[in-house]
């Protein structure tokens, strides 16, 4: 496994997280085995906090534990891919068309400030957090906590498949353009524009995504 070391003696959750960021990064490849001695290792720990860790990245659908092999980072078909993407289009449309109605003056600054920088990010893992964040105030002021979970569920489970192509050749042209006209319907408190734009954005998004399988 070729990820930097995290400091020893940590608990549960710091290797839960240490162990998502890694699969969602990329740094953790599909197909990866995770052996649990190393990890405990690794971590300074024993294996039963590193046993608790993978059995929860396996409800998150990150990792698959198979009897008598162990436990490896998840791949995904093409059909897997899409069908996640389709639930996307569907969450996330749902959380933009309640958040419409609900933002403010002040609410929409923020997501503004957020495409300011996307505007000027080059580098593909800072722009792809800064794009999360993007979304997350965007669909904020609709307080629906549950399928903002959902949401971001989703997104972990595919983000590591697009991260390596966002060059700006890729993405900015169109991505931050969406963008701007997401916060322009918004503002505008247009939810069917705004949805129908979002579903297109997503959409591009899997098509990078499917690209890289």
């Amino acid at each position: 496994m070729t990820r930097t070391a995290p400091p020893r003696s940590q608990g549960g959750p710091t290797i839960l997280a240490a162990l998502r960021e890694s699969i969602i990064s990329g740094a953790l490849a599909p197909g990866v085995l995770l052996r649990q001695t190393e990890l405990a290792e690794e971590f300074g720990t024993s294996r039963i906090p590193v046993r608790e860790a993978l059995n929860s990245l396996q409800a998150e659908g990150l990792v698959q534990i198979e009897p008598n092999r162990g436990a490896y980072v998840t791949t995904l078909s093409a059909d897997e891919l899409r069908e996640i993407f389709d639930l996307r289009v569907l969450l996330e449309a749902d959380a933009l068309r309640h958040a419409v109605p609900l933002h403010s003056e002040r609410s929409l600054r923020r997501v503004e400030a957020v495409q300011h920088e996307l505007d000027a990010e080059t580098a593909p893992a800072e722009w792809v957090r800064l794009d999360r964040a993007f979304h997350d105030a965007l669909y904020e002021p609709g307080g629906r906590p549950r399928t903002l979970q959902m949401i971001a569920s989703l997104r972990d489970a595919v983000q590591r498949f697009y991260l390596a192509r966002l060059g700006p050749e890729s993405r900015r042209p169109g991505w931050n353009e969406e963008h701007n006209n997401l916060i322009a319907q918004v503002r505008a408190g247009d939810a069917d524009a705004a949805c129908a734009t979002l579903a297109a954005h997503l959409r591009h998004t899997e098509e990078i995504a499917l690209a890289a399988l």
